[in-house]
């Protein structure tokens, strides 16, 4: 039984040591933090997707229904849609669609993707391929939901520009205007 025990607190302590590394064995942080700051993506790896158009950002409330959207002023021409939707349980989730078509996903394919503003790090984002009606057709694009505190809100609002890679389709926007709509929109979405 004293030999039972033995072995037990042997085995427990050689554990404890395989677990635990000393700190002088581990490596060294490194001391110059700008090697890993993230670097501005440029705007020839990410065109600017809404200048051609002179799209902006605009908010508009119908019926008490908060709507943003990136577009051509005065047309049915947008880019990227949000728009507020309240849960049974009182809470909101902000329903995200972005009119562009990802390389290679089919309809109801879920895919994560990325949204940095500026210098920021990168945001990371689950969407689906979903079904959207423009003009009478019906197509698939991304569309993804997020509560309306989500930290991609504050970014955009603050930021100048935005990078997005929706799995390797890669535009920028630029983001002038989108503070006082997005605070607008927002404060309605609650």
């Amino acid at each position: 039984m004293i030999e039972n025990n033995i072995r037990v607190i042997l085995a427990a302590a050689a554990g404890l040591a395989v677990t635990f590394t000393p700190l002088s064995a581990q490596a060294p942080i490194a001391a110059d933090q700008s090697a890993v700051k993230p670097v501005i993506p440029s705007r020839e790896d990410y065109p600017d997707a809404g200048q051609a158009f002179g799209m902006v950002w605009h908010y508009r409330n119908i019926d008490g229904k908060p709507f943003l959207a990136f577009q051509v002023p005065e047309t049915d021409n947008q880019l990227w849609t949000m728009a507020c939707h309240k849960q049974k349980d009182d809470s909101v989730r902000i329903a995200n669609n972005i009119i562009a078509t990802p390389p290679e996903l089919a309809a109801e394919d879920y895919f994560g993707f990325t949204i940095r503003v500026d210098d920021g790090r990168s945001i990371g984002l689950l969407a689906r391929m979903a079904p959207v009606n423009l003009e009478g057709e019906g197509y698939h694009m991304p569309r993804f939901y997020l509560p309306n505190s989500h930290v991609l809100f504050p970014a955009l609002a603050q930021g100048n520009r935005a990078y997005v890679n929706l799995n390797g389709n890669k535009f920028s926007i630029h983001l002038k205007g989108s503070g006082d709509a997005l605070v607008e929109f927002l404060k309605a979405c609650q």
